[in-house]
C-alpha cells in the first residue's frame, strides 16, 4: 500500500476522477431511476384554462343568493371545448371537474349545496355567500408557460415522469447506463450453489456488490471470479477494463503474498490515485482508472467490501451519471458508548431508532457480517476518539 488518506481526501480523489458518462435521449416511459441530464419546463401555463375544481354547477356569483332558481342551458365535460354559461339572468352549466370554465360565469357551485326542482331548474340550498372564483382552479395559477419544473441533476421516478410527460417531453435526456464488471479474487471462493471444502467459503461480495448497485437502478453486465494466477488475472483484468467504463474488485489488494491486484493494474498502465485509506474498516482500499475505466480496488473482507461499496463506489456512481449527490444524512445519538480504535476512522455499523437514536452493532472483525444484519447504517468515528460516546451526534449513512 501507498502512505494512507483520509476518507474525505479519498473521496475527493475518486470525484475528481471519474469516467465521462455520456448523455443519451431516452423514452420518457423508459427512464425510471435515470440521472435526468436537461431542465424540464412547462410549455403551457398549469393549469391551461380555468377549470373546475368540483361536480356541480357554474354561475355568475352576483345570481347566487340562497333559494334562488336557476335554468340550467347545458353541460360542460373535461376535454370538451369551452361553452357559454348563457347570458339571462340566473343562467347556469352543469360542470364536472376538470371542465373548462364556461364564459360568463365566475364560480361553481358544488351538486351537495344545491337541489333539482320538479321543472328541471336548480336551487340553491346553502346559506353561505358564494363568491367569484370558488372552486376554480386559475389558469396559470400553479405555474406560468417556460417555468422550470425539474432541474438536470435529478433522479427520475414517477412524479417526474408524470411532470415531464404533462409539459410534452416524449423523449428525455438522461446518462447513458455504464457497463460495469464485478470481480472477486482467492482460490478460497466458490460459487453460492457449491458446497464448500473445509477449506473454502461461498462468494457473497459479488452479490453484495450486485445487490447495491440494483438499489440505484445499475446493473453489473459481467461477474467473474479472478484465480490466484498472476498470468490470469493480467488478462480478464485487461480485458474487463477495455470493456467497461467501471470495475468493481473485491479481494487480492492488500499486503498478502497473492495480493498482485495492485502490482497488476499499475503494469496495465493505470493511473493510482490512491491505495490505502486510514479506516477501520476497509484500510487496504484503491481506486485506479485509464481514460475511459474507473477501477475501485476494494478490501476482500465482507464487512469491508460492504462500507467501501457505500461510502464511495456507490456515491462515486451517482456522481458521474450528473446525480446531483450532495448529502442529506440525519444525525443520530448513540444510545450507549462503544470502544472503538483510536488512531483511525472507524465506520461503525448501528441500528437507528426511534427519536434518533443509534445502537451500535460493533462486528467482531472486518469478516462478521452475522452482527450487522440488525443495523441499518453506519456512523464515522474520526480519529482521536477512544470511544463512540453516548448522547453524542453523529452523522448516519444508511445501507443503500
Amino acid at each position: 500500500m501507498k502512505e494512507l488518506i483520509e476518507p474525505s481526501e479519498a473521496r475527493q480523489r475518486i470525484a475528481a476522477h471519474l469516467p465521462n458518462i455520456p448523455t443519451i435521449d431516452c423514452p420518457v416511459d423508459k427512464c425510471a431511476g435515470r440521472a435526468l441530464r436537461q431542465n424540464i419546463v412547462t410549455d403551457r401555463p398549469f393549469p391551461p384554462f380555468d377549470r373546475s375544481m368540483m361536480d356541480g354547477y357554474a354561475l355568475r356569483a352576483s345570481d347566487a343568493k340562497h333559494g334562488l332558481t336557476l335554468k340550467l342551458t347545458g353541460m360542460a365535460t373535461a376535454g370538451a371545448p369551452r361553452i357559454s354559461n348563457g347570458e339571462g339572468p340566473n343562467d347556469c352549466v352543469e360542470i364536472m371537474t376538470g371542465a373548462i370554465l364556461p364564459e360568463m360565469a365566475d364560480c361553481v357551485v358544488p351538486y351537495e349545496n344545491t337541489e333539482r326542482t320538479d321543472d328541471g331548474q336548480i336551487r340553491l340550498t346553502d346559506e353561505a355567500p358564494i363568491h367569484p372564483g370558488d372552486f376554480i382552479h386559475r389558469k396559470g395559477s400553479d405555474f406560468d408557460a417556460g417555468a422550470a419544473l425539474l432541474q438536470t441533476g435529478q433522479k427520475i421516478g414517477s412524479r417526474e415522469v408524470a411532470a415531464a410527460a404533462t409539459c410534452g417531453y416524449a423523449k428525455l435526456k438522461v446518462s447513458k447506463i455504464p457497463r460495469i464488471a464485478i470481480a472477486c479474487s482467492g482460490d478460497e471462493l466458490v460459487a453460492v450453489d457449491q458446497k464448500p471444502e473445509p477449506h473454502q467459503i461461498r462468494r457473497s461480495n459479488d452479490s453484495c456488490i450486485e445487490t447495491g448497485l440494483a438499489r440505484i437502478h445499475l446493473n453489473a453486465e459481467k461477474k467473474v471470479h479472478l484465480p490466484d494466477e498472476p498470468e490470469i488475472v493480467y488478462s480478464k483484468l485487461k480485458s474487463l477494463i477495455e470493456q467497461n467504463d467501471f470495475v468493481i474488485l473485491s479481494g487480492g489488494i492488500s499486503m498478502g503474498k497473492k495480493d498482485f491486484i495492485p502490482e497488476t493494474l499499475d503494469e496495465l498502465g493505470l493511473t493510482c490515485h490512491f491505495h490505502g485509506i486510514a479506516q477501520k474498516p476497509g484500510k487496504p482500499m484503491g481506486y485506479w482508472t485509464t481514460n475511459h475505466c474507473a477501477v475501485f480496488a476494494l478490501p476482500g473482507n465482507p464487512l469491508s467490501t460492504l462500507t467501501c461499496l457505500h461510502h464511495y463506489v456507490i456515491p462515486a456512481l451517482e456522481k458521474a451519471l450528473g446525480l446531483d449527490s450532495a448529502d442529506s444524512h440525519q444525525s443520530v445519538l448513540l444510545n450507549k458508548s462503544e470502544s472503538v480504535r483510536k488512531d483511525t476512522t472507524v465506520f461503525l455499523p448501528v441500528a437507528v431508532g426511534s427519536n434518533n437514536t443509534a445502537s451500535p452493532c460493533q462486528p467482531q472483525n472486518s469478516g462478521d457480517l452475522v452482527r450487522i444484519l440488525q443495523s441499518n447504517g453506519y456512523i464515522m468515528v474520526p480519529p482521536g476518539e477512544a470511544e463512540a460516546t453516548q448522547g453524542k451526534a453523529y452523522t448516519f449513512y444508511p445501507w443503500h
